[in-house]
């Protein structure tokens, strides 16, 4: 007799066990949603989050690597939390053109240029049926096309690769700069070097990004219209040269979520999350869902 209560006991603290972790998935599952709704009750602006990956490797992860395990995980909480991935042709289409964006827009952006994109990121999109963008450096491609090296713990694009993956549906190539990612005494990414003009900056960083765009159209056929800030580094008047050469909008890597009306404008700061590798996909993706609920409580405050 005793053994039998024992038994049942054991059975409903079962029960009660997965009753109340179910209740707390579907919270979890739910949260976003929540926001989303809310958000677009208050003020109309269309909330679109923006992940800015750079490396991919099987095993290694850093601040700027993630794992292939991760980034699949990645992956799957995007398409389980019903985002809809879009290019940055998508979005000027949106603002320019008045085309519908999806209910819940999501991007994925790539910085630099790794092969390790187009050995583990590509196949994945392409089972998933996402999309992504990425912003290579000229003077990188232009290396790896020349050489043989093709160690994806450090290895750059391919001019073939790169108007592969540009026709494939899958990815978007966009500039971030021929020749100006680094960090020098005297300069840092496409900012102004020390004891340089407005006019000398300018004339520098427009041949750079020129040069750049040029290379994209011969090889692929296709412009790029989005700039990809080296480290951030916003240069006072860049913007004025980067729509003088004809871009229609640039990435930041300031961490928040873009709230966004539709105004041209809009699209010269769209802002990213860093995917850091030194965290899981549970604890990177909490972060943006805190800063939908940060602007969730301005704009009901």
């Amino acid at each position: 007799m005793d053994n039998l209560i024992i038994k049942n006991i054991k059975y409903i603290f079962t029960a009660l066990f997965i009753i109340v972790f179910s209740i707390s998935f579907i919270n979890i599952h739910n949260y976003d949603d929540k926001y989303y709704k809310e958000t677009f009750k208050t003020d109309g602006k269309i909330c679109f989050p923006v992940i800015m990956y750079h490396n991919i490797s099987k095993n290694k992860t850093d601040r700027y690597c993630v794992s292939l395990k991760q980034f699949e995980e990645d992956l799957k909480y995007i398409k389980n939390q019903g985002y809809t991935c879009i290019t940055s042709s998508e979005l000027v289409d949106f603002v320019y053109n008045g085309k519908k964006l999806p209910e819940k827009p999501f991007m994925i952006t790539f910085d630099d240029g790794y092969e390790s994109f187009y050995a583990y990121a590509y196949p994945l999109l392409k089972k998933y049926n996402m999309k992504a963008v990425m912003s290579i450096v000229g003077s990188y491609t232009d290396l790896f096309t020349n050489e043989e090296d093709h160690n994806l713990d450090y290895s750059h694009l391919t001019w073939e690769q790169v108007n592969e993956l540009n026709n494939c549906g899958f990815a978007e190539i966009q500039n971030h700069t021929y020749n100006m990612h680094e960090v020098t005494p005297k300069r840092k990414g496409a900012g102004r070097a020390k004891g340089e003009n407005f006019e000398q900056f300018r004339n520098v960083f427009k041949k750079d990004v020129e040069k750049l765009n040029n290379l994209i159209l011969n090889y692929t056929g296709k412009k790029a219209i989005m700039f990809t800030y080296p480290y951030g580094n916003i240069a006072d008047g860049s913007v004025e040269v980067i729509k003088e050469i004809g871009f229609l909008g640039a990435f930041t890597c300031t961490e928040q979520v873009n709230f966004i009306e539709g105004k041209p404008d809009e699209l010269y700061s769209i802002n990213r999350f860093n995917r850091d590798g030194r965290i899981s996909s549970k604890e990177f993706f909490k972060k943006i869902t805190k800063s939908i609920d940060k602007y969730y409580s301005k704009v009901t405050n």
